[in-house]
């Protein structure tokens, strides 16, 4: 079975996909309280340390590397996920909430279109749709990373 995991491309999707839906509303939490007192930058920095903490562990499961070098791969896995949270997330949002106000604009518009979240203020939405941007972002540079570089 560990063969399997280890060569499914399609299955390491999937639990990527898995641990990172987890690991994604570990940050979606902390990041939303965080921004009642904090700005969003400083916000996402102090959520995504957290959630970069859980996502080493639980990607051991993902991609079952054939030899554990732990240290070794975890000065990779934080180089290229600081490299993935702190500078991709963060352009992301500083991008989608200051210069390119398209993406926030259009969900706030789909927003108001459905009844379950017609009274969510714009800020809640704002604050989300730029998150969310920046972790499909760096999700995509992750799974690519941690599959070729970091659990080989």
């Amino acid at each position: 079975m560990n063969e399997l995991l280890a060569q499914s491309t399609p299955l390491q999707i999937t639990l990527f996909c898995l641990i990172g839906v987890i690991n994604t509303l570990l940050d979606f939490v902390i990041y939303n309280l965080l921004t009642k007192k904090l700005s969003r930058i400083p916000a996402n920095i102090l959520s995504t340390s957290v959630a970069m903490a859980f996502s080493f562990s639980a990607n051991f499961i993902v991609f079952q590397p054939g030899v554990v070098h732990a240290p070794e791969q975890a000065v990779k896995f934080i180089v290229v996920t600081s490299f993935s949270l702190y500078v991709i997330q963060n352009v992301i949002i500083y991008v989608t909430s200051n210069l390119w106000l398209q993406p926030v604009k259009a969900a706030q518009a789909l927003s108001q279109k459905c009844p379950l979240t017609r009274n969510w203020s714009d800020s809640f939405i704002s604050k989300n749709t730029v998150k969310l941007l920046a972790t499909v972002c760096s999700m995509i540079w992750n799974f690519l990373w941690y599959k070729y570089y970091v659990y080989l």
